[in-house]
C-alpha cells in the first residue's frame, strides 16, 4: 500500500525541485556546450579550465580519475593524452565504456576497492602516477555540516591515495565543499607538494560551495 499520497507535501517539494533543476539545466550555457562538444556532462569544462591554467595533462601520462561518473573528466583526459597514456577511472556508479580508459566500479571508501585500484597503477619503481583527479562527492543529506564532514572524509582519502601512488613531480586535483575545514586541509598538503592553491573555475556554478584544490610538484614526502 502506498502510504504517501501523490498530493503530499513531500511530492510537491520534490516536483518543485525537479522543475527548478530542469529550468537551470535548460538555461545553463555549459550544458549546451557539453552537448555540442559531445561530453557526458558540463563538468568537463571545469577540468578544461583547471588544466588550461595549470598545464597538468599531457600525452604519455598515467592519470587516475576518482569519482569519475558519468565520465566527462575521463573524456577530457583522453583528449589531452592524444592517444598516448593511460587513464584509470573509478566510481561506485556504473559507467558506460569509454574507449582507451580502464573503467572500474566500486566504492572508493572500501579498503578492498582502494587496494584494487592501486593494482592498476604503476608502482613507484615503475614511475608511479602522474596525476590524480578527484571529483568525489558524498550523497547529500541536506545537513550542511554533516555533508561537509562527509566530503572531507572523501577528500582526505583521495589525498592519501595520491600520496601513495604519485610519482615525484606529480599533481593532485580534488573537489572540496567549503564549510570550514578546507583551509586546514590545504595546509596539510603543503609539506607534500611544491605548490598548493584553491581554484574556482567559471564553469562551477556561482551558488555552489564547491571549490577545487590544485597541488603540483609532489615531493614524495
Amino acid at each position: 500500500m502506498n502510504t504517501v499520497s501523490k498530493y503530499s507535501k513531500f511530492n510537491k517539494k520534490h516536483t518543485a525541485a525537479t522543475k527548478e533543476y530542469l529550468k537551470r539545466q535548460a538555461s545553463d550555457p555549459y550544458v549546451k556546450r557539453a552537448r555540442q562538444a559531445g561530453y557526458r556532462s558540463r563538468a568537463a569544462f571545469k577540468l578544461i579550465e583547471i588544466d588550461d591554467k595549470f598545464n597538468l595533462l599531457r600525452p604519455g601520462q598515467v592519470v587516475v580519475d576518482l569519482g569519475a561518473a558519468p565520465g566527462s573528466w575521463t573524456e577530457v583526459v583522453i583528449q589531452r593524452q592524444r592517444g598516448q597514456g593511460r587513464v584509470i577511472a573509478i566510481d561506485k556508479l556504473e559507467m558506460a565504456e569509454i574507449p582507451q580508459a580502464i573503467i572500474l566500479q566500486g566504492d572508493f571508501l572500501s579498503n578492498e576497492v582502494f587496494d584494487q585500484l592501486k593494482t592498476h597503477c604503476p608502482p613507484g619503481d615503475a614511475g608511479g602516477v602522474d596525476v590524480v583527479l578527484s571529483d568525489l562527492a558524498p550523497e547529500t543529506t541536506g545537513n550542511l555540516g554533516l555533508d561537509h564532514l562527509r566530503s572531507m572524509a572523501l577528500v582526505e582519502l583521495a589525498a592519501e591515495f595520491a600520496r601513495q601512488t604519485l610519482k615525484p613531480g606529480g599533481a593532485f586535483v580534488t573537489k572540496i565543499f567549503m564549510g570550514g575545514e578546507e583551509k586546514q586541509f590545504l595546509a596539510s598538503l603543503r609539506p607534500h607538494f611544491t605548490k598548493v592553491t584553491f581554484c574556482k573555475p567559471q564553469a562551477s556554478r556561482r551558488d555552489s560551495k564547491e571549490i577545487f584544490i590544485v597541488a603540483t610538484g609532489f615531493k614524495n614526502a
